[in-house]
């Protein structure tokens, strides 16, 4: 009779054991974390490129909220450094998610000697139906913008509001969160411009009139619109550069007609439950069609200096 009971209490063990196991990981995606970014650097990259990093990732994430999990690989300019960097990359993909194909990692085509030979700067959000692990991996070059330039503190703020962007978005789902962003880059990466520029141009030590000198370059890409061309329709790639730009300015201008509240706060707040066009219309009051148009129609046809009358002092 004892060993019948040992015997129950055994299975019963085990069948708890597997129930704990088969419980779905607590998703914490979207909620500001204490955790603090983790920083990988390939063996070319000097310690003052590592600290400025974390110096500008520190002041995004002061003023938007620290949201991750979230990685920085910084690569140098030498490829050999950067093929050891991948290396070390892809081990910690597949201790982080054992499901992780390390072949197909090893062989990604825009890996880190890509970014030694041609620099840049890009995020990578990690959240599928199909992986164990959610997170954010932003990778920083040395080149196109280098440490040694101004750019590359914006640049660093730029990436950080991606960031905070697709932490409002909890689905796994590819399509509902493309919907949430729009496919083009007119909205996620003229929010991330203008926002980035903004919170740059508010640091200490920060000359006046830096936002208006930014700002004012990126009208140029006016001369590039076709004619009746909208914004919303200019995809990543050749003339991306335009939906950039005046991607940044039509965050401006929606920022002007509401508040940088609306925008940062409350739109991103709704996006899950409302949708993109839902979110959009009750923060702005305007559906995004109707704002579009009177950006295109009646806003970029006025004079330079009514233009920058928008942007905020200093």
């Amino acid at each position: 009779m004892m060993y019948r009971s040992f015997i129950a209490v055994l299975l019963l063990a085990a069948i708890l054991s597997v129930a704990q196991s088969s419980k779905p990981k607590a998703d914490s995606w979207g909620e500001p974390t204490r955790k603090k970014a983790e920083f990988y650097a390939a063996s070319d990259v000097p310690e003052s490129h590592i600290l400025l990093t974390k110096q500008w990732y520190e002041i995004a994430s002061k003023a938007w909220g620290n949201y991750g999990p979230l990685e920085f690989w910084i690569v140098g300019t030498d490829q050999e450094a950067a093929q050891k960097l991948d290396e070390r990359y892809c081990e910690v993909r597949k201790k982080k998610d054992a499901g992780v194909d390390l072949d197909g990692c090893r062989n990604r085509s825009h890996n880190f000697e890509r970014y030694a030979r041609e620099g840049n700067a890009g995020l990578n959000t990690q959240r599928n139906e199909h992986a164990d692990w959610s997170g954010f991996i932003v990778t920083m070059a040395s080149k196109n913008p280098g440490p040694q330039e101004e750019d590359y503190k914006s640049v660093t703020l730029h990436e950080y509001f991606h960031v905070y962007q697709h932490a409002h978005i909890f689905s796994k789902s590819r399509e509902e969160r493309e919907n949430r962003t729009q496919k083009n880059p007119w909205w996620i990466e003229g929010g991330a411009e203008y926002m980035a520029q903004l919170l740059y141009s508010r640091q200490t030590g920060v000359r006046e009139g830096y936002l208006i000198e930014k700002m004012k370059r990126k009208l140029r890409a006016i001369d590039d619109l076709e004619d009746g061309e909208s914004i919303r329709n200019i995809a990543y790639g050749r003339r991306g550069h335009i939906a950039y730009s005046l991607g940044a300015w039509f965050v401006a201008f929606v920022i002007d007609k509401s508040s940088e509240e609306a925008f940062r706060v409350r739109f991103f707040k709704d996006l899950n439950k409302l949708g993109f066009e839902g979110s959009f219309e009750k923060n702005f009051e305007h559906t995004s069609q109707e704002l579009l148009r009177e950006f295109h129609e009646e806003f970029l046809k006025k004079s330079e200096s009514e233009m920058l009358q928008i942007l905020p002092p200093r």
